[in-house]
């Protein structure tokens, strides 16, 4: 298509726009990028300790460590365990891109905010390269970036760098279409690229995202013919090796890990951090929308998709299915017998998936069947993928509108959006938290590795986002051809502005602290860079071995604060926090989470685990019990090293 007047196509200003964008819609993060970090103190604070760690090890080999990457793995927390990365994402790309500003400042606050907003300027701008491919409007494009880069469900996963980190998805859809159009090997390399740099980038989409990557493929190999080109198979064929083979060592630290016991879920786990159905009509709570848009509020559960982008995709999917009707109308007229029993069979999977459809939504109402209360949408959507095959196979004219649907950009993406929101229900489909069926992911969980180690399967509506992006590029194309430039350029301007409107968070929060149970609130201010605090520093420099356990122990706000230190002093913790906890922790965290507990056996906990020094955060302890702590250290040998505010140092007998 030509884009006639309406010009968007200099990279500078597209990706600069994008800059400004992101800086606006995340007020005041760019103000205070080296102090306070994106959303709040718990997983962002967690992932600098992970890309610390592992950027540490990188920057020991750089200046001539060779055995650095021995312990790549091995991070310190959780000590005396080992592969304690691997209970969690790893971030290597992440640390890769931060890794010169890390090594230049050693603030990782900064690297961590800087890497956050480069996934918002990413993601419209691989978006956009996409979506001016596929329709040649550059407009459309900068829509479709917007709808991506600002998809609301970000908003929901905002402290989750791992999840915004989707930014190589539209490049990779974009490099394998450059591929299929040029048959030249360059774009093929750059879509694996995109592809390893994904599937590093977050353990999810390495499970979610890959195998639609294969699914484009085989989709435009069928578009254009091409089953039969050994050339193109042979091409593919390297290439998935060549991502393989990047990705395998990324992927044998979790297998350890999962023989070790540790990294397997349960099928109840799965379905508690799965999608309800009407996590579609629900808004992030922190959105403008959050008070309006709440069918039913659930954390992991808040996938509304937005207005402006749900009715632009809605104008590109009644624009496909227009043409291909009027496509399938022009078809020769079937045998008589054809015709009736096509549409005898078209009324009865209409029939069977409004059913499916009342039984999915109506969740908290009671369906009564012969008497007795029936909620299974399963056997329904099995049987409408069943009578629709047999359509297929009776009615000529279905088989040519499915022909032009399916056999078109639209019709794939279109499938791809329907697709990632129905495995994002996860295992059981539940609606209002009533189970109302099986869904496809529970084959999945069953019977595919690696999908039962996964935690949350409604991370797939990153996926649907990232499919709606491209639909709402299709829908503003489709709406551009058909007006005046000034029409067009005033329906550019809403849609975006919408788009921005449904994701305004701003003033976007930092440093929130999480809620600590039986402690004080943790201290709102990080240590960043070199000044981490005199006792952190002594711990850091002291001379021989030293292994470090910290007060309060177990809680999850003052264990993030103490694995984030970790990463600045790098000697081994006692402590940690992670997806996944190891059974030494554990039990040592049901003696040790609180004031008063059994003395003796604390201590041997505390031994149990070699650590040599203590620091006691007493101003943690409510009702001022803090002295307790160290009281207790100091009866059973310890010394006190030294005192920052109320803070403790002790080193252990």
């Amino acid at each position: 298509m030509s884009s006639g007047p309406f010009r968007l196509d200099r990279a500078p200003v597209v990706v600069g726009a994008y800059v400004a964008l992101a800086v606006i819609m995340t007020w005041p993060l760019a103000a205070h990028l080296n102090r306070f970090i994106a959303w709040d103190l718990g997983d962002p604070v967690f992932i600098c300790w992970v890309m610390m760690w592992t950027g540490g090890q990188v920057l020991k080999l750089l200046h001539g460590d060779v055995n650095a990457l021995h312990d790549y793995w091995n991070g310190n927390i959780f000590s005396p365990e080992r592969l304690t990365i691997a209970y969690s994402e790893h971030f290597t790309p992440q640390m890769l891109q931060a890794l010169p500003i890390f090594a230049a400042t050693g603030n990782m606050v900064l690297c961590y905010n800087l890497l956050f907003l480069s996934t918002i300027v990413l993601a419209g701008w691989g978006m956009y390269l996409l979506v001016r491919e596929l329709t040649g409007h550059p407009l459309a494009a900068f829509v479709a970036g917007l709808a991506f880069a600002f998809a609301p469900y970000r908003i929901s996963e905002g402290s989750h760098l791992q999840v915004l980190s989707s930014q190589w998805m539209p490049l990779v859809l974009y490099g394998f279409r450059r591929y299929f159009m040029t048959g030249r090997t360059r774009p093929l390399v750059g879509a694996s690229t995109a592809l390893t740099i994904q599937n590093l980038s977050c353990g999810y989409y390495l499970v979610f995202f890959a195998p639609f990557a294969g699914a484009y493929c085989l989709y435009e190999m069928a578009d254009r013919r091409l089953f039969r080109n050994a050339r193109v198979w042979t091409s593919l064929t390297i290439a998935a090796i060549a991502v393989a083979a990047i990705t395998w060592p990324f992927v044998s630290p979790y297998l350890q890990v999962r023989r070790h016991g540790e990294g397997v879920r349960s099928v109840q786990e799965s379905v508690e951090f799965s999608a309800d159905v009407y996590a579609f009509a629900t808004a992030s709570t922190k959105s403008i929308e959050g008070d309006v848009v709440a069918a039913f509020p659930k954390g992991e559960g808040e996938g509304f998709a937005g207005f402006a982008i749900l009715t632009l995709a809605s104008v590109a999917v009644i624009w496909g299915v227009g043409r291909a009707r009027a496509a399938a109308r022009a078809a020769s007229a079937p045998v008589p017998w054809r015709r009736i029993a096509g549409t005898v069979i078209g009324i009865v999977l209409a029939l069977d998936l409004a059913v499916a459809l009342v039984l999915m939504l109506a969740g908290s109402l009671p369906i009564v069947v012969n008497g007795k209360p029936y909620h299974n949408a399963t056997p329904l959507l099995v049987g409408a993928v069943l009578l629709g095959v047999l359509l297929l196979v009776i009615s000529p004219r279905a088989r040519r509108f499915v022909r032009g649907v399916a056999g078109s950009t639209l019709g794939f993406y279109a499938s791809a959006t329907l697709a990632s929101a129905m495995l994002a229900l996860g295992p059981r489909i539940m609606s209002f938290g009533r189970a109302v069926g099986a869904g496809p992911y529970y084959w999945l969980f069953r019977y595919v590795p690696g999908f039962d180690g996964i935690r949350v399967p409604s991370r797939y509506l990153m996926l649907v986002a990232c499919f709606l992006a491209v639909l709402v590029g299709l829908g503003v194309a489709a709406l551009l051809v058909r007006l005046s430039r000034r029409a067009g350029i005033a329906l550019v301007a809403a849609a975006s502005v919408f788009i921005l409107a449904e994701s305004w968070v701003v003033p976007m929060p930092t440093n929130v602290r999480l809620v600590s149970r039986g402690f004080e609130l943790s201290p709102r201010e990080l240590y960043t860079g070199q000044d981490m605090g005199p006792l952190y520093q002594y711990v850091r420099d002291a001379p021989g071995d030293v292994t470090l356990i910290e007060f309060p122990f177990g809680d999850t706000a003052y264990e993030i604060l103490a694995t984030y230190y970790a990463g600045y002093h790098r000697r081994p913790l006692v402590n940690g926090y992670s997806g996944f906890f190891p059974e030494s922790y554990l039990r040592r965290a049901t003696f040790l989470d609180h004031i008063p507990f059994d003395l003796e056996t604390a201590y041997k906990a505390v031994q149990s685990a070699g650590a040599t020094h203590a620091i006691v955060h007493e101003a943690a302890f409510e009702n001022g019990r803090g002295h307790e702590m160290t009281d207790w250290l100091l009866a059973n040998g310890a010394r006190v090293m030294g005192t920052y505010g109320s803070d403790k140092l002790l080193q252990l007998k």
